[in-house]
């Protein structure tokens, strides 16, 4: 019987991740292990989850804010250290249905990823997520259902080019193939970056209806970080192992459109938001900044 190590990181949202590990001790399916980062929340994650956790979760709380990428790392490192086959990647603001993994590993090819059917909590029966598509020269990517009613159009098994790392199924062979996330990015598309790494190695990308979630769903940035990182490290992935020169001719349009509407949000004395996300982001890629967004806070820690 297989072993899976369930990697979830905790960052200011404890009430959420105390939910989410309720789930996972109904599963049907016994034999894993819970790995929870907390991300250096400022908040009182660490004192609130300690005392509360099952009594199958390696608990690992980081001194320093990693980043998505980074801290998930740290999890499937740990989880491939304690021999697990298999590697579940879960966002703490879930909450899984019985049978999910029993499920996944019943329904996954050898050698694939996949992922379950997510639904929103709130319409419970609304598609957050059923399978996506990636174009990799631009880096976009759709989700298939989303908002709608679940139904029988999301039913059926099949084989996508992109999966949100919400909750995606590693095995452990393809890990030790394709590697780990990459911490550059910090936050957001690191599971763009990694579907691509997937298909060029030649591994397929299952959507796996059967297995259910419900999502949260909100992000732990949001509004101008939530723009700030996408525009940036998609224009990083496009521009991935390409010439630095490529990357600033790349770079020129983006740049351009955000420090027009940023101006434009200047000029109505609007706050900062997601026209400044977007010029910030652009800026930063031409000038090769890349990891967490650097405020005057970061700066003098």
């Amino acid at each position: 019987m297989p072993k899976v190590g369930i990697v979830i990181s905790n960052y200011n949202g404890w009430q959420d991740t105390l939910v989410c590990l309720d789930s996972l001790q109904k599963q049907t399916f016994t034999d894993f292990e819970i790995i929870l980062l907390d991300d250096a929340s400022p908040n009182d994650s660490v004192a609130q989850l300690r005392d509360k956790l099952p009594a199958n979760t390696v608990f690992l709380p980081q001194q320093q804010n990693l980043g998505f990428a980074a801290v998930n790392n740290v999890g499937i490192r740990r989880a491939l250290a304690d021999g697990c086959d298999f590697v579940l990647l879960l966002n703490n603001d879930t909450a899984v249905a019985p049978d999910m993994l029993e499920t996944l590993l019943r329904e996954t090819p050898d050698g694939a990823v996949s992922c379950p059917k997510m639904l929103f909590m709130d319409p419970p029966d609304a598609i957050w997520f059923a399978g996506g598509t990636l174009d990799p020269a631009t880096g976009k990517v759709k989700h298939l259902g989303g908002h709608a009613k679940d139904g029988p159009a999301f039913g059926e098994k099949q084989q996508v080019s992109f999966i949100t790392f919400c909750c995606v199924l590693l095995p452990r062979s393809v890990i030790e193939r394709v590697g780990y996330l990459d911490e550059t990015l910090f936050m957001y598309c690191e599971d763009v970056d990694y579907c691509i790494r997937l298909a060029q190695a030649g591994v397929p990308l299952w959507f796996l209806p059967d297995a259910r979630l419900w999502h949260k769903a909100g992000g732990s940035a949001g509004g101008m970080l939530s723009v700030y990182y996408i525009t940036r490290n998609t224009l990083y992935l496009t521009c991935k192992g390409k010439s630095r020169a490529y990357a600033k001719c790349k770079t020129v349009l983006p740049l351009l459109t955000g420090a027009a509407r940023y101006a434009l949000t200047k000029a109505l004395g609007r706050k900062k938001g997601r026209s400044y996300g977007a010029y910030r982001g652009a800026v930063d890629f031409w000038h090769g900044k890349m990891g967490r967004m650097e405020t005057p806070k970061t700066k003098e820690a």
